[in-house]
């Protein structure tokens, strides 16, 4: 039995283990001290703290250097093996392998982010694994984001419409993964509108709009209302993926974002219009928590979705 087994661990600051593995490889306390980052006073204190803990002298002067003793060069080989096993298990980082992986990921969306990103990412994920699943779950707001807490404990993402990251709780992590304008769409058969509208068309037309708070001014109300103009709202739905075809079936129009537009117009004969008002842009980001900001599994997925918005 070695006589670090032969003592009882919790009596040892592990700290002089990385100390004495200086000192047997350099046989001088100043070399070992400027090794290991300390002073000399301080590396000869914990020196006579390993004397005092091995209850032996480990080291003795020797000319212009140190020679150890036997109980130091019995030490040594079982020091040295255990210090480089700890180094491997602290600096190398975990990897993550989809080919080998069943887990299944959580991804906080709406259906917006459904209808443009599932399908190209689960097409990747499927060519790199036949086991990991993804489950969507609905997000409760178009525009702001999960609690700090929902993200961490719940999802390993979320994607959405989500505000910039200075204006997000302590925690959370932000990357903007495409930035695209309004448009507005309505039935290629609508009697009223041909090609391009004026603000006055606009905001006189029935629009269908996108709501998941209960009730206040969206943001098109509030720019069409410097204007000294109304929209009259007509129908309000939860989701995104429901207004095109509201729209294809009446004369009612919508202001969408463009990719849901283009996904929607051939199929079910859309007209693709520019919205005549000045507004924002969406902005389609992925959330991740700090908290998983090093964890090989999600920075595996954040990849997938980083690779898949790119299609």
């Amino acid at each position: 039995m070695s006589i670090i087994h032969a003592m009882n661990l919790q009596s040892i600051d592990l700290n002089l283990l990385v100390v004495f593995e200086a000192l047997m490889e350099e046989r001088n306390v100043t070399r070992a001290a400027r090794r290991v980052g300390l002073s000399q006073p301080a590396m000869s204190n914990a020196l006579a703290r390993l004397r005092r803990t091995f209850d032996d002298p480990l080291l003795v002067r020797a000319g212009k250097g140190m020679v150890p003793t036997p109980a130091a060069q019995s030490l040594d080989a079982a020091v040295r093996a255990s210090l480089a096993h700890l180094r491997r298990v602290i600096e190398a980082k975990p990897a993550f392998d989809p080919s080998a992986s069943e887990r299944t990921f959580h991804i906080l969306s709406n259906d917006y982010a459904e209808l443009t990103l599932l399908a190209p990412l689960m097409r990747a994920v499927r060519g790199l694994s036949s086991n990991i699943v993804i489950r969507a779950h609905r997000s409760q707001s178009i525009f702001q984001s999960p609690s700090a807490n929902s993200l961490s404990e719940s999802y390993d993402l979320a994607l959405g419409f989500f505000p910039d990251a200075l204006s997000l709780e302590p925690g959370l992590r932000s990357e903007l993964l495409w930035e695209e304008k309004n448009v507005c769409i309505a039935s290629a058969k609508h009697e009223a509108i041909r090609g391009r509208m004026t603000a006055r068309q606009y905001a006189s037309a029935g629009h269908v709009a996108v709501f998941y708070k209960p009730e206040g001014p969206g943001v098109i109300d509030t720019l069409l209302a410097e204007k000294g103009l109304a929209r009259r709202v007509k129908t309000f739905v939860p989701h995104f993926s429901t207004v095109p075809n509201l729209v294809a079936t009446s004369d009612l129009i919508a202001t969408v974002p463009e990719r849901l537009a283009r996904h929607f117009s051939r199929q079910l004969k859309l007209q693709v219009l520019a919205v005549p008002i000045s507004m924002p842009p969406f902005r389609f980001t992925m959330l991740w928590h700090e908290r998983f900001g090093s964890d090989p599994a999600n920075e595996w997925l954040r990849g997938m979705v980083r690779a898949a918005a790119k299609l």
